[in-house]
């Protein structure tokens, strides 16, 4: 209890007293390190200044990170703020302290009611986490410093960590820069290439400037690549579309070097360095995570012209004959899901046989148009010799980007184990980082004017630049080639008896052909109407027949094409087409056409077969599959001989055979056979037939299977079947004796180029 002097000093002192205690208060509010402020934390100076941390990034290298950050100076209040009385550092919660370095000049005097931000690099230790980590504001006193508070990393308002990555300062390179030039090197993708006995080890390096000045890629940087065995190599140097990068743009750097032997990558590094060894070094980034092999199928993100959501495919790999060598034919697609036009790329490819330690260069025997609409895709196909004793199942293929390159360098290699493999991390317990002195922003530009290039591609679709595929890639295209997949086929290629993976056709279906194609026209349907088989029993093979349809949708006169077509029996034995002898080369509009394809089987051959169709334009004696289709092949004649009706077609004719009757007359030593026939003839209304069409051929053979004679009729022009009844005679029939039963045989017959296809369309027996 408090009693009341007299005087009253007893409550004078209690009212400084209370008074003290609220400046006291006021002073550790006002000194209180972090509070949340509009959904930031904040370090406070005053109710009215503060510090938030904005924009963090952190680029992990193999044995150290880089953190990149802005801290903003929040002024609310009504007086400028000098920012020279702060200073910035990176501290752990293990009480670690690591100097930060602003990377941009700024104005160190805040007007009120304003904010500043000015951006730091740091140097920590690979090991830290970024929940270990704190930005803390310091304030200058004399030679003396204080903390003001810390603010987390994890916490900041934007928070980015990328692996592979180092930042480095330019001006530590090139020392007449004059003012800091921060750019980051990311190493996106590491392989491996063999060729003329020796190993190619290929880098591609992204290289983005941080800041907002133009730069130049100095030429004194060098990049070293330590393999993990104690040797050290120089790797040489090419920059994609020039070594000038202006801010925003990321550009890329090909980095290659070569080895007498077969290259251990679970161990690699890539090292930034000023001198050869590593004594001045900027910092190392581990490799072994990017000498990765895609599979079939997966989309690569395809990182160039600036370019986000653009991925490379490799579809599949199939066998294929080339000038009648064993090969392969693989097809890459260039998918644009990004919102803008894509330049087409040239692209190389290239088959690699590891255990062979070689590779061979393929021929791109079809790319896309000049530009890639947004939301479309763009088909690459290559093809390449395969060497003979290659097991397909080890196999590789590398799709490069051959963009241009400019800048060389010499690899050499060194066995020095003992080379210094140091950093700079600098770290320190209070050291602060020099700032500005008050003055307007000074924006300096390094560098000269930006170097464009354009990539020239041939929109053809069935390009080649030789008749055979080399069995070797030349030195300079490797390594002025930016890889962007390597992808395995170690399922091996798709044999070309694989019929699980191609679409069942129905007759009649439109075929869709391979994106790319101009062997049909867009407005050309394209049909198979009928697909029949028969065996001879005198000629002892089996004949196939396919007969297609084109009809023009579209209001111009096309061109018939001509293409060529194969079937593959499940063993793999490519039976080859002959196509029918036609004189009609142009169709009219809303009308069709229909020609055939005639094949040799072994009698054997039988069940479901691949039909492919084939454009054999390009210069590489290549037939290029435009469309595979697994089919079943109808085995004709097999229907009831004693059948009094049939319904027969020779598309576009249907003819029904009402009713059939086949008498004998002796004459002159001599048989007379007359067939006769009660018809009804139909044709479908779009299709024209000119004079090359097939003919009805009627057979007549005896209870000895020996052919007696044989008649062909026409179904169009002079002297042509009609509706109604027609009597056929067989003259001249070579016989002793009457001979029953008797067999007839009705067959299509077809010319072609090598002679008279027969397709067996009924038999009749009485």
């Amino acid at each position: 209890m408090v009693v009341q002097l007299p005087d009253g000093k007893l409550l004078h002192k209690g009212r400084i007293a209370v008074l003290i205690v609220s400046i006291l208060c006021l002073i550790f509010y006002s000194w209180s390190t972090v509070i949340t402020y509009a959904g930031k934390e904040g370090v406070f100076i005053n109710n009215s200044v503060y510090f938030t941390l904005e924009e963090v990034s952190i680029s992990k290298g193999a044995d150290s990170q880089m953190m990149r950050f802005n801290v903003k100076l929040n002024n609310d209040g009504d007086t400028v703020v000098d920012f020279n009385q702060y200073g910035i550092k990176v501290t752990s919660t293990a009480g670690g302290s690591y100097y930060a370095q602003m990377s941009q000049a700024a104005d160190a005097l805040v007007s009120p009611h304003t904010a500043a931000g000015y951006y730091y690099v740091s140097t920590i230790p690979g090991s830290l986490q970024t929940s270990d980590l704190k930005v803390t504001v310091f304030q200058r006193s004399g030679s003396s410093t204080q903390d003001v508070g810390s603010l987390s990393v994890a916490n900041a308002d934007s928070l980015g960590e990328q692996a592979q990555q180092l930042l480095l300062n330019l001006a530590e390179v090139d020392t007449s820069l004059t003012t800091s030039s921060y750019v980051s090197i990311e190493a996106i993708k590491a392989i491996t290439v063999p060729q003329d006995g020796k190993w190619t080890i290929l880098i591609d390096a992204a290289v983005t400037p941080t800041g907002s000045e133009t730069i130049t890629l100095p030429s004194g940087l060098k990049y070293l690549l330590r393999d993990g065995q104690g040797r050290t190599m120089v790797l040489a140097s090419n920059a994609i579309d020039g070594s000038t990068i202006n801010a925003g743009q990321t550009k890329h750097v090909l980095l290659t070097a070569t080895t007498d032997t077969v290259p251990v990558t679970d161990k690699m590094s890539l090292e930034l360095s000023l001198d050869n060894t590593g004594i001045k070094s900027f910092g190392k980034l581990s490799l072994s995570s990017i000498f990765q092999l895609v599979k079939m199928g997966d989309r690569t993100p395809y990182l160039v012209q600036g370019r986000t959501g653009v991925t490379l495919e490799l579809q599949k790999a199939e066998e294929q004959l080339i000038s009648t060598k064993k090969g392969a034919l693989v097809t890459a697609v260039i998918h644009n899901d990004s919102k803008s036009t894509l330049q087409t790329p040239s692209l190389l490819g290239t088959l690699i046989s590891s255990d062979a330690a070689l590779s061979v260069s393929a021929e791109t025997v079809v790319s896309p148009e000049a530009y890639i609409a947004p939301g479309e895709s763009g088909i690459y196909r290559f093809a390449v010799v395969l060497p003979e004793g290659i097991a397909a199942d080890k196999l590789q293929f590398l799709v490069s980007d051959t963009g241009k390159v400019s800048g060389t360098g010499t690899a050499s290699t060194s066995n020095n184990s003992s080379a210094s493999n140091s950093t700079n991390t600098n770290t320190s317990g209070s050291t602060g980082a020099s700032t500005t002195n008050s003055s307007t922003t000074n924006s300096s530009t390094t560098g000269a004017a930006t170097n464009t290039t354009t990539n020239s591609n041939s929109s053809s679709n069935n390009s080649s630049n030789s008749s055979s595929a080399s069995q070797s890639n030349s030195t300079s295209s490797i390594t002025s080639s930016l890889p962007i997949a390597i992808v395995s086929l170690q399922e091996g290629l798709a044999a070309a008896s694989n019929l699980n993976s191609i679409p069942q056709y129905e007759l009649g279906q439109p075929f869709t052909f391979s994106t790319g194609s101009h062997v049909i026209d867009n407005n050309l349907e394209v049909s198979m109407v009928e697909l029949n088989g028969h065996t001879n029993a005198d000629n002892g093979y089996q004949t196939v027949i396919a007969k297609f349809k084109f009809l023009n949708k579209s209001n111009d006169t096309l061109a018939l094409p001509t293409f060529d077509t194969t079937l593959t029996d499940s063993s793999g034995t490519i039976f080859p087409g002959t196509r029918q002898t036609t004189s009609l080369t142009q169709l009219i509009p809303d009308s069709a056409y229909v020609y055939s394809y005639s094949y040799m089987l072994p009698p054997s051959a039988q069940g479901n077969f691949k039909l492919s169709i084939l454009d054999s334009s390009n210069s590489l004696k290549l037939k290029l599959p435009i469309a595979d289709y697994k089919v079943a092949v109808n085995q004709a004649g097999e229907d009831d001989p004693t059948a009094v009706s049939k319904k027969l077609s020779f598309y576009p004719y249907t003819v029904n055979i009402e009713e059939w009757n086949l008498s004998s007359v002796f004459s002159s030593n001599a048989y007379t056979y007359k067939l006769k026939l009660s018809l009804d003839i139909q044709k479908a209304a779009e299709v024209i037939v000119d004079n090359t069409f097939a003919q009805m051929e009627f057979e007549l053979v005896d209870g000895r299977d020996r052919v007696l004679g044989s008649t062909t009729q026409q179904l169009q022009g002079t002297g042509k079947l009609i509706n109604g009844t027609q009597t056929i005679t067989f003259t001249d029939i070579k016989s002793e004796q009457l001979d029953y039963p008797l067999t007839l045989h009705i067959y299509e017959d077809i010319t072609t180029p090598t002679g008279v296809a027969k397709r067996l369309i009924a038999t009749f027996k009485q």
